[in-house]
């Protein structure tokens, strides 16, 4: 498996965070593998398109997947096939700008509301265009925004403040400088994230132990818990588990097998 990202065209960075592409060599992405952590990721995944050079693959087409923060859900192509899969990651008030409202776990893209509606859009824009899925993504964005300009997005700010601090920040102090009560905030973050600004941050800070994993992998865990906010290994070992299913140790060993697979 190979991922590449690419940021977004200046105009649609207010709403899109980034693009991955991921080419699965199918017969390598067995189930048995451990979730994907997607840590702070919302957006649109569009799996199926065939790869340059792949064989021609079914007439159906490719299989699309709403993402909200909560997700932790891993889509498999079909066995013997090489196919491709674009990401279009949003910024976490991306979906309430450009759609009018947020998106909260994982979804099927059916045809009601404007979200499905543009996230079928999108995958017949990459079946036809596998050479250049980013592109014909950008496209169609621009498209949207030419339709249906952009909502302004109170909670951004809110947002970002909680991802750039880790998680590690009272509702009270954000509250504050919203110049809003906690009650309001709450309400207004659910109405333009999809989740509440409690849950945000443990996302936030969860996904912060991945990120010092990356830069020291060896790093000891009850340096990793205090470096990110948990009271005790305990209340660590307990969120560990709540976000993904098994204890540290455990996860870990199956994540570094998986990385040296691909």
């Amino acid at each position: 498996m190979h991922v590449q990202s690419f940021p977004p065209a200046p105009e649609l960075a207010p709403y899109v965070e980034q693009y991955s592409l991921w080419d699965y060599e199918a017969a390598t992405a067995a189930p048995g593998r451990p979730p994907v952590l997607l840590g702070l990721i919302n957006g649109i995944h569009v799996l199926g398109y065939p790869e340059p050079g792949a064989a021609p693959g079914p007439a159906a087409g490719p299989v699309v997947e709403l993402l909200g923060f909560t997700t932790r859900r891993q889509l498999y192509p079909p066995a013997g096939s090489r196919v491709g899969l674009l990401g279009v990651y949003l910024q976490p008030t991306g979906f309430y700008s450009l759609f009018g409202q947020p998106v909260a776990g994982p979804q099927p893209a059916d045809p009601a509301g404007p979200i499905q509606r543009f996230a079928r859009e999108l995958a017949w824009c990459v079946r036809q265009s596998p050479l250049a899925p980013v592109a014909a993504a950008e496209e169609l964005l621009r498209r949207h925004i030419r339709r249906e300009p952009p909502r302004p997005a109170a909670m951004a700010p809110v947002a970002a403040t909680i991802r750039n601090q880790h998680g590690q920040v009272a509702l009270e102090d954000l509250a504050r400088a919203a110049q809003l009560s906690r009650r309001q905030l709450e309400r207004r973050f659910v109405a333009e994230v999809g989740i509440t600004p409690k849950l945000y941050a443990r996302i936030a800070r969860f996904n912060h132990v991945f990120q010092l994993l990356e830069q020291e992998p060896l790093l000891p865990w009850p340096d990793i818990s205090y470096q990110c906010g948990y009271f005790d290994q305990a209340h660590f070992i307990r969120e560990f588990r709540s976000f993904t299913g098994e204890a540290p140790g455990h996860y870990l060993q199956q994540y570094h097998a998986a990385a040296r697979v691909s």
